[in-house]
């Protein structure tokens, strides 16, 4: 069913793309939406995913050979005003009283004359190219928000037969917290501000150098799409639903230790049922103790994109930048899925259990709302930020 992949191809191989057939299809799909039943909507919801990746690679292509042609121009540009300072110096020169310069000038002028046709083209070639990659990238950009509000709507219908998470799948051990002291400096990547020292966390010695005094957004002009403990339209959801655009940053909440960060699949592959990554139907995740006051909460991200800058078993401190956000394993549209669990026991007993299965629900499953174990209370999003 998967006919469009062809068609983007077109425009990698420089051919002129036949948006009626693209318009066709997608048309087509906006169609099967209402009347796609729940064998079926996986691969309906996986197709558009597919298509919405590789436009997303065409328009990172396309962005590339804009710049490309935009140094070519200003290159051809330069040439240009080079050559027009040569020849109103050899049309000086044709004024000379000597005979030689006269005819000298002459055929310089001729072959920088020559010269000038040749840069103009060039420079209209390149502005032509330049103006239709913009063209295609606008097409691209619009093709996108119809797949995605297809995708949507697709979410909304089948929310209540695609869980978010499922209690399946394999946690990746290497990144895991491992309580060894050869780990990455204090801070993310991209921290506002580096500490001295390293976050070496002893075994047996896990404390935070400092507890937050209250939390702060982790995404900034983030929307609220879905809360918890259902979806708008029913169906059972265990956490918060934070809608922003592909790449918006993902700020630490608060001051905390990073136990689990994996990036196994792309930034953008989210479809119904692609259940990858860890826990089963994340796509990429991290998962998180953070200390404000005097309680423990451990906070889970889920869907991100690839672009992860913590690593198991490093602290961060609040407003660190941990992740961008995604589109990533059970999803049909860029948001960032936040659990929170608040803590009974102590640090050192919450790393413990989470290190023997890198368990995302801390005993508290996956199955019901509001639930209790021995380590942890699963509470809502809503009443801790």
């Amino acid at each position: 069913m998967n006919v469009l992949n062809p068609i983007l191809c077109l425009f990698l191989m420089g051919a002129q793309i036949q948006p009626t057939s693209v318009e066709t299809q997608i048309s087509q799909w906006e169609e099967q939406v209402e009347m796609v039943d729940a064998n079926h909507v996986s691969q309906l919801s996986k197709e558009v995913a597919e298509f919405i990746q590789d436009m997303d690679v065409e328009a990172a292509d396309l962005q590339k050979e804009i710049k490309n042609n935009q140094a070519l121009l200003k290159d051809f540009q330069r040439s240009e005003k080079i050559v027009d300072k040569k020849i109103g110096w050899e049309k000086s020169q044709k004024n000379s009283f000597w005979i030689w310069k006269r005819y000298r000038a002459g055929k310089q002028l001729n072959r920088l004359e020559n010269q000038k046709i040749r840069l103009k083209k060039q420079i209209k070639q390149s502005q032509k190219k330049i103006t239709h990659a913009k063209k295609l990238i606008q097409k691209i950009k619009g093709w996108q928000k119809r797949l995605e509000a297809i995708q949507n709507k697709l979410g909304l219908r089948f929310q209540d037969a695609f869980q978010t998470i499922q209690d399946q799948g394999k946690a990746h051990s290497d990144r895991s917290i491992q309580g060894q002291s050869n780990l990455p400096s204090y801070g993310s990547v991209q921290a506002p501000s580096y500490k001295k020292g390293f976050s070496c966390l002893w075994d047996g010695n896990y404390q935070f150098d400092g507890a937050s005094g209250m939390w702060m957004p982790f995404i900034k002009n983030g929307t609220i799409s879905a809360g918890t403990w259902s979806y708008p339209s029913g169906g059972m959801h265990l956490g918060l639903d934070v809608a922003a655009s592909m790449y918006s940053p993902i700020q630490a909440g608060a001051n905390g230790i990073v136990l689990y960060a994996d990036a196994p699949v792309p930034s953008n592959c989210g479809y119904l049922g692609n259940y990858c990554g860890w826990p089963y139907g994340g796509g990429n995740t991290i998962c998180t103790i953070m200390a404000v006051q005097d309680q423990l909460y451990a906070v889970t991200l889920c869907h991100l994109s690839n672009q992860i800058y913590v690593y198991p078993g490093q602290q961060f401190s609040q407003g660190d930048i941990l992740a961008k956000s995604g589109n990533s394993g059970n999803s049909t549209g860029p948001h960032t899925h936040i659990e929170v669990f608040s803590l009974r026991v102590s640090l050192a007993e919450a790393i413990a259990y989470f290190r023997k299965g890198s368990d995302f629900s801390f005993g508290c499953g996956w199955s019901a709302p509001a639930t209790c174990s021995a380590i942890a209370c699963r509470v809502r999003p809503e009443q801790v930020f």
